[in-house]
């Protein structure tokens, strides 16, 4: 296992961390035959159910842990339309585990395809408020307008405390080009932060994946189980991808 610490950090291995964050879990099959290569320890966590023995089997056993209302005709259904048409185009995909609502998020690594399930918390439709966002911030004719109404569409979906948009500078270092934040909080806006802040590996990282959200900093990770035991699997295009334990 890499130990890491902060005078490594640039060097840590973030895509292959071997857990996911808690808000969620993952299993992977292999793309051809269906068979379960990888799965997150709190998986019975969340279906309710003993998952030992699911390593190893075809999909087909995860499915019968599953709430029969229709879930697995929609996991297959989900399966067939990202294989044909682009699972980008399919993402995110509601489905109701055991009568809770849950995002799946596909995408493919390696051999496998990684199926990842988010508990679904919003209480508005997303793509009309997105779509009534997007307007809004394309009225703008100035690059540091539209950056700026972009945060404040965004704090007002996400409800954060805080919301930056950060830019990366030549040598590597960020500076913070607009912000919206809550009237008790000390402005970050206009302020230089070193290289070593985000790890290079980071940075390429966010070229890759356009969307990394940690759900709750104080909530304990879920380790990756498998039996491909030399082969960790690649989150780089994971939404639950596990935080640093230098973040």
């Amino acid at each position: 296992m890499y130990k890491t610490d902060i005078s490594n950090c640039d060097r840590e291995p973030i895509h292959i961390p071997g857990r996911v964050q808690s808000h969620g879990f993952l299993l992977a099959i292999h793309q051809t035959n269906y068979t379960i290569t990888y799965l997150s320890d709190n998986v019975s966590q969340y279906l309710g159910e003993d998952t030992a023995n699911l390593l190893g089997s075809p999909l087909t056993n995860f499915i019968e842990l599953l709430d029969r209302n229709a879930v697995s005709t929609d996991l297959i259904q989900a399966l067939s339309l990202g294989k044909s048409q682009g699972f980008d185009l399919i993402n995110p995909y509601k489905l109701t585990i055991n009568g809770n609502p849950f995002y799946l998020i596909i995408h493919l690594s390696g051999e496998n395809l990684v199926l990842e399930f988010e508990t679904a918390t919003l209480q508005y439709d997303v793509q009309h408020v997105i779509g009534r966002s997007v307007a809004d911030i394309l009225s703008h004719r100035s690059i540091e307008g539209l950056l700026q109404r972009t945060a404040e569409e965004i704090k007002n979906m996400i409800e954060y405390d805080r919301v930056m948009v950060y830019k990366f500078l030549e040598d590597g270092h960020g500076e913070v080009i607009a912000e919206v934040k809550n009237e008790d909080l000390e402005p970050f806006l206009g302020l230089h932060y070193p290289a070593s802040d985000i790890p290079k590996q980071a940075r390429e990282l966010y070229k890759l994946n356009m969307t990394r959200i940690i759900a709750d900093v104080n909530s304990e990770s879920a380790a990756i189980s498998t039996f491909e035991t030399e082969t960790p699997l690649d989150l780089t295009h994971s939404t639950l991808r596990a935080v640093s334990p230098v973040h």
